[in-house]
């Protein structure tokens, strides 16, 4: 009897041990207050980086960790922007060509804002990451106009949708910030 009891004992302590070492942060607090919650939430579980934060992450360190999931998605957008581009080189109309390298200037300008953001997170420069977070904003929203001029024309409206939620995912990093303060 005091084996078994001793085996349950153990086997309980291994299952708690190894569920908290899968365990994340609680981040409906991160992403309560956001615009777009849902995709707040569901980028932040499917990302593989999320694993490894302790469960009683701060709320910066969480925000740092939606960047870099935010700059892996616009590098996904960009390296798709420029897919688009080369193997639709014979059939794509010319202005349509020059909307997806606007638009992949912008998206790449947008990681670069990105980038400084994080950057003054590290040093408390508030004003700074207002004013990048605006042009990290600003420069998708340039790249998602550019698309829908010639949306008739794209050959697979999957890159706006992709900007469109690059973008969504910048306003969602925006109000974390604010939500700091």
């Amino acid at each position: 009897m005091n084996i078994n009891v001793a085996l349950s004992l153990s086997f309980f302590l291994c299952l708690s041990f190894f569920s908290s070492l899968n365990a994340t942060p609680d981040i409906s607090e991160t992403c309560g207050n956001v615009r777009h919650k849902d995709l707040c939430i569901s980028s932040f579980e499917n990302s593989n980086i999320a694993r490894f934060l302790p469960s009683n992450a701060k709320p910066k360190v969480i925000a740092s960790i939606i960047i870099k999931i935010t700059v892996s998605n616009a590098s996904d957008v960009s390296r798709n922007l420029k897919s688009a581009v080369l193997e639709g080189s014979g059939s794509l109309k010319p202005e349509v060509r020059e909307k997806y390298g606007i638009c992949d200037r912008e998206v790449a300008s947008a990681m670069k804002e990105l980038d400084k953001v994080r950057t003054t997170m590290a040093i408390s420069s508030r004003k700074s990451e207002d004013l990048d977070m605006k042009a990290a904003i600003a420069k998708t929203e340039k790249c998602e106009e550019e698309l829908k001029q010639v949306e008739a024309e794209l050959p697979d409206k999957k890159q706006l949708e992709e900007v469109v939620v690059l973008k969504q995912l910048l306003e969602n990093i925006d109000d974390i910030i604010k939500a700091m303060d």
